[in-house]
Formats: C-alpha cells, sequence, structure tokens
C-alpha cells in the first residue's frame, strides 16, 4: 500500500497500536492520538537542520549510561493508543535494545515546532507528556527569535524553569550546555 493509499485507508478512523505500526516508513510523519492517525509532512529543512545541531550539540555531553535519539516513536501508554514522535528524546542507554520505547523511558522530550505544528507543539504535545510522567520538556522556537523554554514536571504539570535565547544550560536529566545560535547559524555568515 503506497502511502497516500495508506493515509486514505486510515485518516479520522482510531487505529491499533499493531495497525499503526504497520504504516510505511515514507515522507510523511505519523503520530497516533487517542487512537486517531496524524499525518503531516517532514518538517522543513531549517527544522531538521536545528534538530541536527542539537543531536550533535548533546551527544558528546551525555554520561556512556544515556542515549538520545532524534524522531523516534514513543508510546504513551494511554487506553487509547497515543504515540508521539518527539524531535529528541534522552533515555537510558538499556532502552537501545528494546523493541519500542515507551513513556516511562523518557527523561527529556525536545519539541522544534514548526509553524504548520506549533499548536499541538505548544499544548497538545505538552499536557500529553505530562500526563505520561515524561519529567522534563523542552520547547525550542527556532524563530526569529530563536528560544528555548524548560520545564520539569511537578504534581503531574510542568512548570517552566528556564528561557533564553543565548546559551541554554540545565541539570536536568543530565547538565547540558548548549549554544543555541548554534541550532540556526546561517552556514554562508556564522
Amino acid at each position: 500500500m503506497d502511502a497516500m493509499s495508506s493515509i486514505e485507508a486510515h485518516s479520522g478512523r482510531r487505529l491499533t497500536l499493531q495497525q499503526y505500526a504497520s504504516l510505511p516508513s515514507d515522507s510523511f510523519v505519523y503520530e497516533l492520538d487517542e487512537g486517531i492517525l496524524r499525518v503531516s509532512a517532514r518538517p522543513s529543512h531549517r527544522h531538521q537542520y536545528a534538530n541536527s545541531r542539537l543531536s550533535n550539540l548533546i551527544f558528546p555531553q551525555l554520561p556512556p549510561f544515556l542515549l538520545a535519539f532524534n524522531d523516534v516513536d514513543v508510546n504513551l501508554d494511554f487506553p487509547l493508543p497515543t504515540v508521539r514522535a518527539p524531535d529528541l528524546i534522552i533515555t537510558p542507554a538499556e532502552t537501545f535494545h528494546s523493541d519500542s520505547i515507551h513513556a516511562r523511558d523518557v527523561l527529556l522530550a525536545v519539541e522544534i515546532h514548526s509553524p504548520s505544528t506549533k499548536r499541538v507543539d505548544l499544548f497538545t504535545k505538552p499536557a500529553q507528556y505530562a500526563k505520561a510522567g515524561i519529567p522534563n520538556l523542552w520547547l525550542i522556537d527556532p524563530g526569529p527569535p530563536l528560544t528555548a523554554r524548560v520545564f520539569e514536571l511537578t504534581h503531574g504539570f510542568y512548570r517552566e524553569t528556564t528561557q533564553t535565547s543565548g546559551i541554554l544550560k540545565v541539570n536536568r536529566p543530565t547538565p547540558l550546555h548548549i549554544d543555541l545560535r548554534d541550532l540556526v547559524c546561517d552556514p554562508w555568515t556564522g
């Protein structure tokens, strides 16, 4: 079944996790929102550049017992199947050998929002991640102006602890130091 046939066959219908897992790997982003298939276009090249740069900056700072993954499915383990694909997650290293990643495995979820996904990235996903118990969340707006907002889960809700447009320093889930300007630098002007 090609991608468009798959979208037409499943859009607006409830899917099981098994049906979701059988969707094709193609040029679309698939997520399952309380059993409903959500399909969007791949992020822009600027978004993907920021995500790649963020990964490249985080990977060398991680201790050996933590791993970072880009754009992987995370099962939020809700009664109605919900699978989200954060732009980046940090998990314990043991998840490398798992067949799937669950919210209980995620120590940090990062969303870099795009104009087409801004509402979902700013409201829907944070509410779902909090409900699923993901302890740390970053919301990055590639701007301009470029900003990062850092949240920690407190009593079932996210509490904003940091907002910056420059150097992002955090201690959870591990000490990290990110110069946000490195996420969007223009390769022609630096």
